[in-house]
């Protein structure tokens, strides 16, 4: 695993990415969302769990966004923006 810094077009990122299994293209869109589960490469074991759904509402939360980037076999890249705005607290 690798997490770095980055800049793109829309800002500064922090990047996690690893070499793992992967995500099929057809579940990225859905990986997000609350009670997910998919097969992520996976042959025998399908996978579920709220971590990504809870990086999303966090994320949201806070105004920044969070883009995943996957081929499988190959591994996962984890986008988030950092961008570095001042937040109002209530």
């Amino acid at each position: 695993m690798r997490i770095y810094s980055g800049r793109t077009d829309k800002g500064e990122t922090v990047i996690v990415e690893d070499n793992g299994i992967g995500i099929r293209r057809e579940d990225i869109p859905r990986v997000f969302e609350w009670g997910y589960t998919g097969y992520n490469g996976r042959r025998e074991k399908r996978s579920t769990g709220i971590g990504l759904f809870l990086c999303r509402q966090v994320m949201d939360m806070l105004g920044q966004s969070i883009e995943i980037e996957s081929e499988e076999g190959k591994g996962t890249r984890v986008i988030l923006g950092v961008s570095r705005k001042k937040f109002d607290m209530e």
